[in-house]
């Protein structure tokens, strides 16, 4: 079966420098992170699957500005054939952010933005953003941008903020969003997963939304194919075979699996789908929203 990975990160410790690694984590321990992970280093351990394309996801890279991280990458993908396309980063909080927007799209392979979401009040460890950005005047103004430049936006956030997010998604129908990692579930209790699954309802009525299923080791660290089915049939479930796809988040996720045993379980849960379907969710999808 062909793949994609459409949710991978490359990053080279000598080219930027990558602060963010020593920051506390929401995972816990994420000093397995500070090794380069090149191009090379995916396809090594893809050596045994069909993997045709893949999608960078920004790792505010960069030391002037983050452009610098989206015009190394090209220049990788110009060299290499990978990543087809990538997701790169602007401070969405920062006024005046449209001539960088503008910077990015110069790099062919530029299809989309984004800004980590993840929010809760008074709980700094479960923090990416500084404050909730989903109801920020200059985050939306920002986020508005993105139809005039015809690109998508990654969200990355917490059950608790989706109905923020929904708000946003409908006032804007013409901007695609990619919501990340299932969602992002970090807890696995019924009474959690049982809102997650209401959330993710909500945000499957906005037909500009779709799912990529990914990163569910971050939170269930010790996962198996039994583990993380469930969460995969519920995204599935609600948005539709036609609005998802899957992905590995690697090399975060390389601390709790193989690159071949993420794809092997999404084997092996979509076993019973039909050709079609199992073509949909494992590239064609990706192909579709990221346009590659």
């Amino acid at each position: 079966m062909k793949i994609i990975d459409a949710h991978h990160h490359t990053w080279d410790l000598s080219v930027f420098p990558y602060s963010w690694m020593n920051n506390p984590h929401p995972t816990g321990d994420i000093s397995h992170l500070k090794n380069n992970y090149l191009i090379d280093d995916l396809l090594e351990d893809a050596k045994n699957l069909e993997l045709i394309k893949s999608v960078h996801i920004q790792c505010q890279g960069g030391i002037n500005s983050p452009v610098e991280e989206t015009e190394w990458l090209q220049s990788l993908s110009d060299k290499q054939g990978f990543p087809h396309a990538l997701v790169v980063y602007s401070d969405f909080l920062r006024e005046g952010i449209e001539k960088e927007i503008e910077e990015h799209c110069q790099f062919k392979n530029t299809r989309g933005m984004r800004y980590l979401l993840n929010y809760i009040n008074n709980d700094p460890i479960n923090c990416f953003a500084p404050k909730e950005a989903l109801l920020d005047t200059t985050f939306k103004k920002n986020y508005s941008l993105l139809e005039k430049y015809n690109l998508s936006f990654d969200m990355h956030l917490w059950w608790t903020q989706y109905s923020y997010a929904f708000d946003l998604i409908k006032s804007h129908p013409n901007i695609l969003n990619i919501i990340n990692h299932a969602g992002t579930p970090r807890k696995r209790d019924e009474e959690y997963l049982s809102n997650w699954r209401n959330g993710l309802k909500t945000l499957a009525q906005a037909p500009n939304t779709v799912i990529k299923i990914s990163g569910l080791g971050m939170f269930d660290q010790q996962w198996t194919t039994d583990s993380i089915k469930p969460l995969v049939l519920d995204c599935i479930e609600i948005f539709g075979i036609n609005r998802c796809f899957f992905s590995t988040n690697f090399p975060v996720d390389k601390k709790y699996s193989s690159y071949e045993k993420v794809w092997n379980s999404y084997f092996d849960i979509t076993k019973d789908f039909s050709i079609d379907e199992k073509e949909k969710l494992f590239f064609k999808n990706a192909e579709k929203y990221y346009r590659i």
